[in-house]
Parts: C-alpha cells; sequence; structure tokens
C-alpha cells in the first residue's frame, strides 16, 4: 500500500495496482538554454533578434508526479516539449540525458506525450482510437489477441470499461464527457508502455472535480513507477498535494525545484510564509509575480516592471545558494560526470533510433480503415455535397431539356450547359478544402508520434477522399444531365463527357488540397482557392475571346483549368456536328471551335485538354504531399 501526506492533509490511499507495465526514466537536463527569433517592426523588413525563453535551466525529473508550475511565459511549456524531444532544435543549447546518455533519434515517438487540446478522433469510440495507437505503435510481432488485451487493460486502468464503446465525439455527435475525453488522450499513449509520460496542462478545459479525478489517475501510474512529466498553471490544494517533485519557473529561470512537500519551508526560510487557508500554487505564483502580502486598501500605484524584476533576481539568488539546489546539483553532476567519463573513455552508446514499427502498406490500410469510417459515421458533408449534385444536375437538366440542333439556341445553349457544369464540378469540389485542416492537429501529433508515416496517411486521405466524395458525385451528374440535355449518342461520347468532368473534379480538389495543407485558417484558404477559381473562369475562352486578349496576358489560359475542361466538352459535342435551319445546314461545330481558337481536328487535341486536367491533378497532389512532409511538426 502507498500513501502520501503533504502539508498536514488528509492522507490519500493510492493502493489501486495498475496491470501496465512500467519502468519509470530518469531525465536531466543540464544547462538549458532556448532562444527564438523575435521579429521587431513590419512582418517583412523587421529587425530580427533572439529572445532566450529558457536560460540555463539544470533539472532532473525521476519516477513519479513531477510538475513543472510558474506563470503565464514563465516558459515551462518549453521546457516540457524540450525534455520530449518536441522543439526545434535550431535554437536550443545544453544538454538532455535519458537514464544518463544522449536521447535517441526520434526519442518523441518512444515517450508519451499528451498535448494540452484533445488530438483524438471524435468519430470512433474509445475503443476504436486505442485499437488504432496498438495497431501502429506496438511491435509488429504481437498478435491480434495480445494487442487487444493490452487496449483492454488500458480501458480497465483508466476507468473508461462503462463508455469505451461509446464514439468520443465532436461537433456532429454527442460523446463521452470531457474528463473521459482526457483519459482517451492518456490512453492513446499509454497504449506503448512509454518510460515517460508528458502532459501539457493536462486540467485545462475540466471541471474542478474532473481535473482531480484525471490527476488522481495520474498519481496511481506514477506510484507504480512511472515518470510522469506535466506543467501546469495553476492547480487546486487536491491536486497539489498529489506532486512528488515541483520545480518552479520565473522568466526561463529557476526559483525553485526540489521535493514538492519542502517547497512551503523553502519559501518560509528566505522570508515568505503562506497565509492561513492559501493556497500553495497561488501563494507561490504570488510570490514569483512580486504580489505576495498585498494588501487591496494600499495598493502602490508606483509599482513598475522594475520592482518584478528586483524580486524575480532576488529569488534566483536564494535558490541558487540554497541547500535544496546544492542537493540537485549534487545528483546531476554525478549524471553528468559519468556521462563525461564515458565519452572519455568512448563508452557512450547512444541509444538506437526509435524506428516505425509498421509497414508502409500497413499503416496504409490502418489509416485508410480509420478515414472510411470517419466519413460514413460523420456523413454530413459527404450527403450534403450528394445532394447540392443531384439538384443542381437536375435543374441544369431541366433548363436545358433535350437541347436542339437549330441554328438559333444549338450552339449558343450547349456551350452555356457546359459552362455551368464545369463551374459545378470546379466550385462543387471546394469541400476538399477541410481535408487537411480539420484533422490537422491529429496529423501532427499522430505523426511526430511515431504512429504513421506522412505517405500512409497522405495517401489513405487521398484515396478514401476521391472515391466517395469526388467519382460518385460525378458518375451520378453526369448521367442525369446527359441524356436530359440529350448530348450526341454513343458510348464513347458519354465516356468522354464523363471522364472530362472527373478530370475537372479532381483538378479543382487537387488545388483546394494543397491550399488546405498549406494554410491553418478554413476561410483563408476558402478565399484564396475561390479566388483562384474566378481568375481561372475568366481565362476560361467564354466570357472573353483567348485570341483578343493582349499577348502579355494570354499565356494565362494555360493555367485555367476551366479553359481545358470547356474545350474537351466543346471538341467532345461540336466537333463534325451540323445545326440546321429546318432542312438546311446553317452554321457548323467546327466553325465555333475555330472562332473560339480551339484545336480540334486530330484526337490529340481532344486528349491534350484531358491530359493537362490531370497532370493539374498530379501536380497539386505532389505540393500536397511536398508541404505536409516539410511542415514543421514541433512545437
Amino acid at each position: 500500500m502507498s500513501k502520501t501526506k503533504v502539508n498536514g492533509a488528509h492522507t490519500v490511499d493510492f493502493s489501486q495496482s495498475t496491470n501496465i507495465e512500467s519502468r519509470g526514466s530518469t531525465i536531466s537536463g543540464h544547462n538549458v538554454v532556448y532562444s527564438v527569433d523575435v521579429r521587431k517592426g513590419p512582418c517583412c523588413c523587421g529587425q530580427v533578434t533572439q529572445k532566450e525563453i529558457l536560460k540555463g535551466v539544470d533539472c532532473i525529473f525521476k519516477p513519479g508526479m513531477n510538475a513543472i508550475l510558474g506563470p503565464t511565459g514563465s516558459g515551462k511549456s518549453s521546457l516540457l516539449d524540450i525534455l520530449a524531444g518536441r522543439k526545434d532544435p535550431s535554437g536550443l543549447q545544453g544538454q538532455i540525458l535519458f537514464d544518463g546518455v544522449p536521447p535517441p533519434d526520434n526519442f518523441k515517438c518512444m515517450v508519451g506525450y499528451v498535448v494540452q487540446d484533445d488530438v483524438v478522433m471524435g468519430t470512433l469510440t474509445v475503443r476504436e482510437n486505442f485499437q488504432f495507437s496498438a495497431s501502429l505503435r506496438l511491435p509488429s510481432g504481437l498478435g491480434k489477441a495480445e494487442r487487444n488485451e493490452r487496449v483492454d487493460t488500458v480501458i480497465s486502468e483508466l476507468g473508461l470499461s462503462h463508455c469505451a464503446d461509446t464514439k468520443v465525439g465532436n461537433e456532429f455527435i454527442r460523446g463521452v464527457s470531457g474528463g473521459e475525453r482526457k483519459r482517451t488522450n492518456i490512453g492513446m499513449e499509454l497504449i506503448i508502455s512509454p518510460p515517460v509520460l508528458f502532459l501539457d496542462e493536462p486540467t485545462t478545459g475540466l471541471d474542478a472535480n474532473t481535473a482531480n479525478s484525471v490527476m488522481l489517475l495520474l498519481k496511481r501510474l506514477a506510484v507504480k513507477g512511472r515518470t510522469i512529466i506535466f506543467s501546469i498553471h495553476q492547480p487546486r490544494f487536491s491536486i497539489y498535494r498529489l506532486f512528488d517533485s515541483l520545480m518552479m519557473l520565473s522568466m526561463g529561470e529557476v526559483v525553485y525545484h526540489g521535493p514538492t512537500k519542502e517547497s512551503l519551508d523553502y519559501f518560509s526560510s528566505i522570508g515568505y510564509k503562506i497565509q492561513e487557508h492559501n493556497n500553495p500554487p497561488d501563494f507561490f505564483l504570488d510570490v514569483i509575480s512580486g504580489d505576495f502580502n498585498i494588501d487591496v486598501d494600499t495598493v502602490d500605484p508606483e509599482k513598475t516592471s522594475t520592482d518584478e524584476e528586483n524580486i524575480h533576481d532576488q529569488l534566483i539568488q536564494k535558490f541558487r545558494e540554497s541547500n535544496i539546489n546544492n542537493q540537485v546539483q549534487g545528483e546531476m553532476k554525478a549524471i553528468f560526470n559519468e556521462y563525461q567519463s564515458k565519452v572519455a573513455r568512448n563508452e557512450v552508446v547512444r541509444l538506437p533510433p526509435v524506428l516505425y514499427n509498421s509497414s508502409f502498406f500497413k499503416q496504409l490500410m490502418i489509416c485508410s480503415g480509420r478515414t472510411a469510417k470517419n466519413i460514413a459515421r460523420n456523413p454530413q458533408t459527404s450527403i450534403m455535397q450528394l445532394f447540392v449534385i443531384l439538384i443542381f444536375a437536375a435543374i441544369v437538366g431541366g433548363i436545358y431539356w433535350q437541347i436542339e440542333d437549330d441554328c438559333k439556341s444549338g450552339i449558343q445553349n450547349r456551350v452555356g450547359a457546359f459552362f455551368f457544369i464545369v463551374m459545378n464540378q470546379v466550385f462543387g469540389n471546394l469541400s476538399a478544402v477541410e481535408l487537411f485542416i480539420k484533422e490537422r492537429a491529429i496529423f501532427m501529433h499522430e505523426n511526430v508520434s511515431g504512429f504513421y508515416r506522412v505517405s500512409a496517411y497522405f495517401f489513405s486521405k487521398i484515396f478514401c477522399d476521391v472515391i466517395p466524395m469526388r467519382l460518385f458525385p460525378v458518375v451520378i451528374f453526369s448521367l442525369v444531365t446527359y441524356f436530359m440535355i440529350g448530348l450526341e449518342e454513343g458510348v464513347d461520347k458519354y465516356f468522354i463527357y464523363l471522364l472530362s468532368l472527373f478530370s475537372v473534379a479532381m483538378a479543382a480538389s487537387g488545388l483546394a488540397f494543397f491550399f488546405s495543407a498549406l494554410v491553418k485558417i478554413f476561410a483563408i484558404a476558402n478565399l484564396c482557392i475561390a479566388l483562384s477559381y474566378v481568375f481561372m473562369m475568366v481565362f476560361s475562352g467564354l466570357l472573353i475571346n483567348i485570341a483578343s486578349i493582349a499577348d502579355w496576358l494570354r499565356w494565362i489560359k494555360w493555367v485555367s483549368i476551366f479553359r481545358y475542361g470547356l474545350n474537351a466538352l466543346n471538341i467532345n459535342e461540336l466537333k463534325d456536328k451540323n445545326f440546321y435551319n429546318g432542312t438546311v445546314v446553317c452554321e457548323s461545330g467546327n466553325a465555333y471551335l475555330n472562332d473560339q481558337g480551339i484545336e480540334y481536328t486530330t484526337d490529340f487535341d481532344l486528349w491534350q485538354n484531358i491530359m493537362a486536367l490531370l497532370i493539374f491533378s498530379f501536380l497539386f497532389l505532389t505540393l500536397t504531399y511536398i508541404r505536409l512532409l516539410t511542415m514543421n511538426k514541433l512545437r
């Protein structure tokens, strides 16, 4: 049985055992300095200066509950990310040691990291989310039964048995509670039994009771030997008393780092005694910010930031001179000296890099399965798109019902119908813009945590999006419009019509995919894509004759999706077609094509337009993949 007692609090029993295998590790940071570039002045031409976020931080975290406390901007989240290997190393100095040796490459893939915001798929159940993590992150040698057993163990340990088969929930689906959602996020990391579990503000967004429940869960894990490291802002006392080790930061420097049970005595020894009934974390933050023992009736209006800096400097100096800091430095020095002696003897063996536990094809299959479930269980977008497609197809078919071959309106009506059809295929695929924006946070967290390769995620999204969201709607639309309008008969004519529309849809979707990966904000991405579509529409050849455009602007026609789509449809329908005034031929489709400057004499003239659209699709998808691959996923 394990118990703890802090500051005279009631004893808390943590005897409940855990079935998850755990072996805590020790992480130490030696003279950690972290700087970022800050641009002063206008965003493009301002002077770039270096701002130090962490200033020579020494720290050591052992198995147990290790809290990093501090006011906003103190650097606690930055330190957490550095320890977990999730910060851009360009501005990092100092040495991080994992059990006395440098951590392996891709260290972030072997530890657990729970981000502040929830990053689980809302359309999947708790069990399905855990199975997704287990299938990708557990060793490939484990059988399905062993993976399911691990999932069941985590569900039981986290107290999620009653809601294991309930969807987590999203904006459309009512799901589990906030506390259960947070536990689900923790469980996604516990699946791999990580030696260290990092959590960024684990109580954010939770009510007091739920936050206490989550922290009690973490304490039970820590009691069995796991190393838990988390940043936290202002916990209540019932949470504070669970901490084994406490680090307090102020402006990127350490004002206390040692056992939690000795923190109040330490501050009392340097002249800061906690008031009766005050919450220790609130008291610590008041001391750090210089607001300790302020009388509301005698607030000093002349207090300046210089006063706060003086208090900060005093706290830093007093801690450096304290016995607690000497003990910490002694432990760290022993670790670092042992590391240096191994370096001198060439005995330092860097841990092997962390590799993916599953092949590309397995990752592709599992990611595709999750994407398919997500689409099936969240059908609002796909159903609405199909509904709009059917409505628009019926409208176009009704307006241009069984179009005549007369000279008065034969060509005009056909070209007008094609323009509206192409416009529908282009703007109807704006839904593709949400593909990567909506799941951006999930993708970045899962990819950096070693769930899957970028390529597996990318192809799973593309394959599962193209068939239900691009191909099926185009087939339905083409079947309705082609025969309602009464276009040229022939299987080959219909096939080219269908292929042309699908090529337009893919090119438009490819551009939307690219902006979806490039831009974080949906409204901005939507605006950029819409402007691109409108610009392409102007150079389609219908609203203005391309031959009449100035030479220095005419080249823009080569990047117009509208132009290639209209050209393909016009050639397919109008080539060698005559229009009659009674029985007399009065106009020909060839003449119209000549007037518009559309080449049509050979089969290649038709297929080059379709090939151009497919090349655009490939180009945009390639750029999308490159963007996902090069995206900075570190914080």
